[in-house]
């Protein structure tokens, strides 16, 4: 029997999340499974997702702790409850957190059979957001990194409701496939220029502004060094950035490219992918720098230092200091013999523990094990995840430093 999967995301722009959903609904076993994606009516997203030949549910779900919408926010639910009657989902996956308490109040105001909520958690959360966000009234929650899972645990989502599963990488698109030389002569990059590169939405948190700090000191190093910087926001921030860029008298030398899909070509183009974020969960673009063979300087924050395995696969360092992110930089930039190595590192260990296949395989299980069960979690019997061991529980002489926690 097909049983029907109601997806709910409220964003119309295209990141990390929204990739990961993706590719999770393109892998999804049709013969077990029917895919239909609730998100907002306009956008990227929704474009993506009907370009898979998968249905989709305009929905709008206003903020849930903004004063703003207090009112709009129960006339949703409403809504959303009315849709729900009608469809009958076998379960709802929640796409991120900032939908759950729309969609667990929708659900509660159903009756006759219920129908089991799924809430992956996606970004570093703080304790006080558990409940805020009705996660502990979630029937299953997915948290990308263990971290997240400790903070959901210890604020009452406790097992067998909750396991940490990474986001996968779909490893067979990237495989042979891109062509750097065409990136670089299409922004006026010489083909023997080092390149520096994040993939990241225009945000703050993502650290931008340090990166392009660091970038001073980094050029005074390595003179022909050029930093891509992939990934769309408001016109506003990136008005900022290039501000700043043209303050510090590099504008011919950062290059900001927009939104990419594929995004391979340009990782390609890379001969160092930085991560140079002031907060982050587990972001997938370091894990697809990685499954391109790349070396990594990531911050030391969130899942980063369950991504990159410090001193092997890259460099971690402290958030927020320009100094420390420049000097790792310089350094693999001048060592290619340990950045092709950290690379080479970094590939086997995005085959071992981030493949997109397996990620799928494990989601399908739960829901097999949570619908067997008519949504009674705690009589759930899921086994454990079958990845490694998060990097920094591994016992190594080139252990980093405890990371910091930024939940």
């Amino acid at each position: 029997m097909v049983r029907q999967i109601l997806y709910v995301h409220g964003m119309d722009v295209i990141g990390g999340a929204e990739k990961d959903l993706l590719a999770l609904v393109r892998r999804l076993d049709r013969t077990q499974w029917s895919p239909l994606v609730a998100c907002p009516e306009h956008g990227a997203f929704r474009t993506s997702v009907e370009a898979l030949g998968i249905p989709v549910l305009p929905v709008g779900l206003p903020p849930w702790r903004k004063l703003s919408s207090i009112l709009s926010r129960y006339s949703a639910v409403t809504t959303f409850s009315t849709l729900l009657s009608s469809l009958r989902p076998a379960l709802i996956h929640v796409n991120d957190i900032w939908w759950v308490p729309h969609t667990v109040r929708a659900v509660k105001r159903l009756t006759g059979s219920v129908i089991p909520v799924i809430a992956h958690v996606r970004q570093n959360i703080k304790p006080r957001k558990v409940r805020a966000y009705s996660l502990d009234r979630a029937d299953y929650v997915f948290a990308v990194s263990s971290r997240i899972q400790a903070v959901l645990q210890r604020e009452g989502v406790r097992s067998p409701r909750v396991s940490t599963l990474y986001s996968g990488v779909d490893l067979t698109t990237c495989s042979g496939v891109a062509d750097g030389v065409s990136v670089r002569t299409k922004h006026g990059i010489p083909s023997d220029a080092p390149v520096i590169g994040t993939v990241a939405n225009l945000l703050p948190i993502k650290g931008y502004e340090i990166m392009i700090e660091a970038l001073s000191a980094i050029i005074a190093k390595v003179p022909t060094a050029h930093y891509l910087i992939v990934g769309a926001g408001s016109d506003e921030y990136r008005q900022q950035l290039q501000q700043l860029c043209r303050k510090q008298g590099l504008i011919d030398r950062v290059h900001f490219v927009g939104f990419q899909d594929p995004v391979w070509p340009y990782l390609s183009a890379m001969d160092l992918y930085v991560q140079p974020s002031l907060d982050e969960a587990l972001p997938i673009a370091t894990v697809e720098a990685m499954a391109m063979g790349k070396a990594i300087v990531a911050t030391r924050v969130g899942g980063l230092p369950e991504t990159v395995v410090h001193g092997e696969t890259g460099l971690l360092v402290s958030p927020g200091h320009a100094s420390e992110l420049s000097e790792a930089v310089v350094a693999l930039l001048q060592d290619r013999q340990r950045r092709e190595q950290m690379g080479a590192r970094g590939l086997a260990d995005a085959r071992e523990r981030f493949d997109v296949g397996a990620a799928v395989a494990r989601i399908e299980q739960v829901y097999h094990d949570l619908l067997a069960r008519g949504g009674q979690i705690d009589k759930m019997r899921v086994g454990p995840i079958t990845t490694p061991l998060a990097p920094q529980l591994r016992p190594s002489s080139k252990d980093s430093p405890g990371p910091r926690h930024n939940a």
